[in-house]
């Protein structure tokens, strides 16, 4: 950057100015827009947070020389208000937007009085938004379709980006706009070429032009009707000027709350950690910089969340040399799709306390998500970079505009092969986190509370010779679960050296429960699941059960969504019948629940599994099941701290993990 007086500055700035103008195209019987649109609403709710993401993950899309770090500036500023190219002819537009939008819609009339506000006052806040080392806006000369500057201004959910760049459907650009309370931007760059352009873009609402044309929303500060780039930079805060290939971004009446400096540096630390590590990008907030000589300080001298916290793990993960780096194999598909042996690197550690989940990242380095659900009993943390050219072109295309998931159903060349791709690409995460980690796991049941699943005498007593229970299947596997404060006093006992074979040997000598469930078991209740695989559950006098012929205010309940918040319970299940999809539940709630609904979710392995249940009863007179389908079960009269047996019957032949919440109705 050299600095110019601001004398020099600004004769540069109204050199141009002089045959300049705002040009808002106008039709006859077109589209109407008011002030939001789907674009924006895609970043609505953290407006910084996707400034920051989508403006870096551009300008590494833009990349000029590789082998240097991309740099981007984020600078704030105050001048005067009547330095802002066009800013009366703006004026004059937003009292023309208020006069066809009065009574019509309170949004575009909020932001009408606001923006009114802000174009009469003295001076005004801007943000410029630069990077270096890139390629700059090609194609502002002639306005090309397609090109770089066309993508950026002209067109709607357009990219012409190739098939390894973060960004697919142009849809990134309006990210800036939500930061403006005029919604306007000013484009400012210098390209490879060497030509210089700006051009400003308002993208406010359609507004009556005259008594027969209204307005297609956008408006563009152009010197001709085309709407083409002003040949000119354009220079408005004072000292600052270009000589190196890049765009500026000026984002005008930027007033954000809050510390919207803190908000960024937060935002590229946990979005592009990897990339500034790797020595590929550079921010600078101000006056503050962010590289990789202190992103590691960065990152450890923040505050102890959870959020953080996996931060942390994440980092200690990219730079440790315990790091397990698993390069994902070669594969083929129909369509001719293969991916190459290592268009995509594991990164894996174990350890205590660790978040298992792997972060997702493409060949731009940027956060898009975490893989969940991949174990429940490896305590692990991965990152998992696609960087091989056939992987992004295909993931790419899963991805939706957020930058946050991936999903089949938006490769619309073939979603089932899609779905095929990335749960071959899940599968391969599970086997290595089990095929490097699983064997560290020490064999070890938890027998406590063994007894709460075998027959109770006091229900025997209570409920008659026809009542009693009885356990009549192969007790494979106790689980055990707590969603409530964890007590340093009351960890669970871990018992070594017990396998399943000794736990069975002791329910049939003690109990009779056998592996195969042949022999006979108590009472002369009715069972489910009978013969060789097992004599089942009794199924108790009063199970509950929802009549489904029932009539009356069943359909309106089922459509009520429950409390947001789950209530605190304790909860252990045992499989006891496997082929027949059947567990038992014992679950004590920490408050009584009038109505309540408990939502079942496989975790581990086969998350992507939906849980179907087939059946639920229970055997405590004083709660009802009022009705079940897909993962719920909805229940009446839940007592406060007195466990209940909950019997599910679900569609899945082998051995699951589960876990459920419960919550108010």
């Amino acid at each position: 950057m050299i600095i110019l007086s601001s004398l020099q500055n600004y004769y540069r700035f109204w050199r141009i100015h002089m045959d300049t103008f705002w040009h808002f195209p106008a039709t006859t019987g077109g589209l109407i827009h008011s002030i939001n649109h789907a674009g924006l609403e895609t970043f609505r709710g953290n407006s910084l947070e996707s400034l920051t993401r989508e403006i870096c993950q551009n300008s590494l899309d833009a990349v000029k020389n590789e082998t240097k770090p991309v740099i981007v500036e984020f600078s704030s500023f105050i001048i005067d208000t009547n330095k802002v190219p066009g800013i009366d002819e703006l004026k004059d537009v937003f009292l023309k937007c208020q006069q066809t939008w009065k009574g019509k819609n309170q949004q575009c009339e909020y932001f009408l009085e606001n923006a009114l506000q802000i174009v009469q006052r003295p001076t005004i806040q801007i943000l410029r938004i630069s990077d270096f080392n890139t390629k700059g806006l090609e194609g502002a000369k002639e306005g090309e379709l397609g090109s770089p500057w066309s993508s950026l201004v002209k067109e709607a959910g357009s990219s012409n980006k190739d098939e390894s760049s973060g960004g697919s459907f142009g849809i990134g650009k309006s990210a800036p706009f939500l930061n403006s309370k005029l919604r306007t931007l000013f484009y400012s760059s210098l390209d490879i070429t060497g030509y210089e352009s700006f051009v400003g873009v308002a993208n406010i609402m359609s507004f009556k032009k005259n008594l027969n044309e209204i307005t297609l929303g956008n408006g563009y500060y152009t010197y001709n009707e085309n709407s083409n780039a002003i040949p000119q930079q354009l220079f408005l805060e004072p000292g600052f000027i270009r000589k190196d290939t890049g765009t500026d971004i000026y984002v005008t009446a930027f007033e954000p709350n809050g510390d919207w400096e803190q908000e960024i540096i937060k935002s590229v630390l946990h979005n592009f950690f990897i990339t500034i590590y790797k020595k590929k990008l550079v921010v600078r907030i101000n006056d503050f910089e962010i590289s990789d000589k202190n992103i590691a300080q960065l990152i450890g001298d923040l505050e102890d969340t959870e959020e953080n916290r996996h931060l942390k793990h994440y980092f200690h993960l990219l730079t440790s040399d315990q790091t397990i780096k698993v390069a994902y194999p070669a594969q083929k598909y129909k369509q001719g799709i293969s991916f190459a042996e290592g268009e995509a690197t594991l990164y894996l550690m174990n350890g205590e306390d660790l978040n298992r989940r792997v972060l997702m990242t493409r060949t731009t380095g940027m956060r898009l998500f975490e893989q969940k659900n991949i174990s429940g009993s490896i305590s692990f943390t991965g990152i998992l970079m696609i960087t091989g050219k056939n992987m992004n072109a295909i993931f790419k295309q899963m991805e939706n505009p957020a930058h946050n998931e991936w999903s089949p159903e938006r490769y619309e060349k073939d979603p089932k092969l899609a779905k095929k791709v990335y749960g071959d690409l899940k599968s391969f995460i599970r086997s290595a986190v089990k095929e490097y980690f699983q064997e560290k796991i020490t064999d070890s049941m938890d027998a406590i509370g063994l007894s709460d699943f075998l027959p109770n005498k006091k229900l025997v007593n209570m409920r008659g010779v026809n009542k009693t229970e009885s356990l009549h299947s192969s007790i494979k596997q106790i689980l055990k679960k707590e969603i409530k404060e964890e007590s340093a006093n009351k960890k669970a006992t871990r018992q070594k050296g017990i396998s399943i074979e000794d736990i069975e040997a002791q329910l049939a000598g003690e109990y009779g429960i056998t592996p195969t469930g042949n022999e006979g078991g108590n009472g002369s209740g009715k069972h489910s699941g009978g013969g060789s695989n097992g004599g089942g559950i009794q199924h108790f006098g009063g199970q509950n059960q929802l009549d489904k012929g029932m009539t009356g205010n069943l359909d309106r309940q089922r459509k009520q969504k429950p409390n947001s918040k789950p209530v605190q319970i304790t909860q252990k299940y045992v499989c006891i019948d496997k082929e027949g999809g059947k567990y038992r539940f014992i679950i004590t709630a920490k408050k009584a629940v009038e109505k309540g609904r408990l939502i079942f979710k496989v975790i581990g392995e086969q998350n992507d599994f939906d849980l179907p249940i087939q059946n639920a009863t229970t055997d405590d007179p004083n709660v009802t099941v009022e009705k079940y389908d897909d993962n719920k079960i909805d229940l009446h009269s839940i007592p406060a701290k007195k466990p209940f047996i909950i019997n599910v019957e679900i569609e899945y032949p082998n051995y699951c993990v589960m876990e459920v919440e419960l919550y108010e109705n």
